[in-house]
């Protein structure tokens, strides 16, 4: 499963239609697929509808950014989940509430974090994304106690 897939909604990063997201996994044999575009979720209910007619799982999340820096992403694990993350984007953008940079009040949501934004404290629903250019820090003494909380 990817965890961090942007189409053309992620605007200036995404540079494919969700059809063609959804024709990849299948081409490549999926069984599961997340959506996180950038800062929006307009994506998902098309993207939801394509995996599943193609007998895909859809995971749907965002990639929570703020000027162009990454935070997090966060997978919603229900409805509520893409409720909450909408809530935090439209406090954002329309109230002018800063996003937290770590631990944001999300409890629906499987948050995943950079190695460049490990919080001090990890909640249960928390978690670190290595990349795959990042396997050799894996060794860094400070990382392999929370190596239980890391995805690849």
């Amino acid at each position: 499963m990817f965890l961090n897939c942007h189409t053309y909604h992620s605007l200036r990063y995404g540079t494919i239609s969700v059809e063609d997201l959804v024709q990849l996994a299948v081409d490549y044999k999926l069984k599961v697929l997340a959506l996180t575009d950038i800062n929006t979720v307009t994506g998902i209910y098309q993207f939801y509808k394509l995996c599943q007619e193609r007998s895909i799982k859809p995971i749907v999340g965002v990639d929570v950014r703020v000027e162009n820096k990454q935070y997090y992403i966060c997978l919603a694990k229900n409805p509520k989940g893409i409720a909450e993350v909408n809530r935090l984007l439209t406090n954002y953008n329309c109230e002018g509430i800063e996003i937290p940079k770590v631990n944001p009040p999300i409890e629906n949501c499987f948050v995943i974090y950079s190695l460049q934004n490990i919080p001090e404290k990890l909640l249960e629903h928390e978690f670190i994304g290595i990349r795959e250019n990042e396997l050799n820090l894996l060794i860094n003494p400070e990382l392999k106690s929370i190596i239980h909380k890391m995805v690849i």
